[in-house]
């Protein structure tokens, strides 16, 4: 009796118990509500790589950060200058190909409710670029060609070679040109005088003072030429004597005033006998700038026509047929040399064309 008694009072005890904690559910466990809009907070974003402020060359690694309370850790969009880079977090920045000066790095990382979060800095980019490069040089050139001389034998082709060189260079940018001749001055597209010894010696000096290493510049004979007691060389200006060498004009005239000038580039042409013997003089003054030379034969050698195209042979070949027609297929006069040596037909051992290449490692073009 006492038994039954203590079991139904358990039982009361146990069923006011459960109505005072009744049984849960998986529904009934309290989670935390979403944030109400307008209140979920935006990324965090910071670029922890390079500073702001800093200065920075060569190749630079730019980092960020870039976290959301909600959403945890996120990958950031970079832009520099305003332009999208890449979407990452840590990045190569080639600052080398950039100019230098100031540049904005910004960072921008948006949540899975696309708030955005951002940074930027601004940095300097200093990798020591080379000053820009010096304006545009000039060309210059002085043509001297004669046929008909005042006091000795008359030659045949000089001015149509002269009237070839002014028009070429004159085609292909030569912006100032002096023409010295005969007295035919009609047998010239441009004509400046006679080319007497004192004229081409004024003309040569103009060419060659204040010039700069921009500059070009370029010496063009066609005429007589010889050796006087076969240690020194001449061309032979209009008013060449036939009785005394004092109007010629010699390779120690020349090239002192070749050498003097401070042009960049310096291009000699000599279509006359002999004309190889000015070569010695001339690298005995070799100029600042770099020189290319080139004669129609040896310090003993001839020069020759060619009547079929009315040219100087070495004229006809080195200019007309090679830089004017494309024979050669070339503009260093390295590469049209070749062509027109190999063609030349006037090849004695002295009257072979000669050339001076002061600088054997890059090409010369005459613009």
């Amino acid at each position: 009796m006492k038994k039954l008694k203590t079991t139904i009072l358990t039982l009361i005890l146990l069923s006011s118990f459960l109505m005072i904690f009744p049984a849960t559910t998986s529904s009934d466990i309290r989670v935390k509500p979403p944030a109400p809009p307008g209140r979920n907070k935006a990324p965090s974003v910071t670029i922890t790589s390079p500073s702001d402020g800093s200065t920075v060359f060569g190749v630079v690694t730019i980092s960020i950060t870039a976290t959301d309370k909600e959403d945890g850790d996120l990958i950031a969009y970079i832009y520099i200058d305003g332009s999208f880079v890449i979407h990452t977090n840590e990045y190569l920045w080639d600052t080398a190909t950039f100019v230098d000066g100031l540049h904005i790095i910004e960072a921008v990382a948006y949540d899975s409710t696309e708030q955005q979060g951002s940074d930027t800095i601004t940095v300097t980019v200093d990798n020591g670029s080379p000053p820009p490069p010096p304006p545009p040089g000039n060309y210059y050139a002085l043509i001297v060609g004669i046929s008909d001389y005042e006091n000795i034998n008359d030659l045949s082709y000089c001015d149509e070679d002269a009237s070839d060189w002014y028009n070429y260079l004159s085609g292909i940018g030569y912006d100032s040109i002096t023409v010295l001749g005969d007295g035919h001055s009609s047998d010239y597209p441009k004509y400046d005088g006679l080319a007497t010894k004192a004229n081409i010696l004024y003309e040569l000096s103009i060419l060659a003072d204040n010039k700069g290493e921009g500059d070009t510049i370029a010496f063009i004979f066609s005429g007589h030429g010889a050796a006087f007691d076969r240690t020194q060389h001449v061309i032979c200006p209009w008013d060449t004597s036939a009785t005394t060498w004092d109007y010629d004009l010699y390779d120690y005239e020349l090239a002192p005033i070749i050498g003097g000038t401070n042009a960049g580039n310096i291009f000699l042409f000599f279509d006359s006998c002999n004309s190889g013997g000015f070569l010695p003089e001339l690298q005995a003054n070799n100029p600042v700038g770099t020189v290319y030379v080139t004669t129609t034969c040896t310090a003993k050698g001839y020069g020759y026509d060619e009547p079929a195209y009315e040219n100087g042979a070495w004229t006809y070949w080195f200019l007309d047929a090679g830089l004017i027609q494309g024979g050669s297929g070339q503009l260093d006069m390295e590469g049209n040399f070749d062509w027109a040596y190999s063609v030349y037909t006037h090849m004695s051992r002295n009257d072979r064309p000669q050339e001076w290449d002061e600088d054997g490692s890059n090409l010369f073009y005459l613009i």
